[in-house]
C-alpha cells in the first residue's frame, strides 16, 4: 500500500475511535476524488471549537510524534499540528473551528456515511470536489 494512503488509515482510525469529526483536505483529498498529485504529507481538519483545541492537541502528542520540539505550544498558537506517523510520513492537522471548515466535515461524514451506509467519521473534502 502507498505510504501517504497507510499514514492515512493510521490517522482515520485514530480521529475515529474517538468519534472526532474531521475530514482530510489538501491533495489527498483531491487523489480521492480522481485527480493524481503527488504528495508528501497527509492534511487534515479536525473540528475542536475556538478555546477548546488544548485537549485534542494533546491526545495527538500523546499518539503521534511532534516535528518540532514546541509542538504543542506551536499547535496551540497557530491553531495547526505539525506531526509525524510511525512510519515518519508528515501529518498537518488543521484544529477547525469556522463554518466552512465545519460544512467541509459534515459534507465529508454525510458522503462517507452513504456510502458504507454508516460511519463515524469523515473522509474527504475538497473545494472542487465536495459540492
Amino acid at each position: 500500500m502507498n505510504p501517504i494512503f497507510a499514514g492515512a488509515l493510521e490517522v482515520q482510525a485514530f480521529c475515529r475511535a474517538r468519534r472526532w469529526k474531521f475530514c482530510f483536505i489538501g491533495a489527498l483529498a483531491v487523489q480521492r476524488r480522481g485527480e493524481p498529485r503527488l504528495t508528501q504529507d497527509i492534511d487534515l481538519t479536525v473540528m475542536t471549537a475556538f478555546g477548546a483545541e488544548e485537549p485534542y492537541v494533546n491526545v495527538f502528542l500523546d499518539r503521534f510524534r511532534g516535528r518540532m520540539p514546541a509542538a504543542r505550544e506551536f499547535a496551540l498558537e497557530n491553531r495547526v499540528a505539525l506531526l509525524r506517523s510511525d512510519s515518519g510520513i508528515p501529518i498537518d492537522v488543521a484544529l477547525g473551528a469556522m463554518a466552512f471548515e465545519e460544512r467541509a466535515t459534515d459534507r465529508a461524514i454525510q458522503r462517507a456515511r452513504s456510502r458504507r451506509g454508516r460511519g463515524r467519521g469523515g473522509e474527504s473534502a475538497h473545494p472542487r470536489h465536495g459540492r
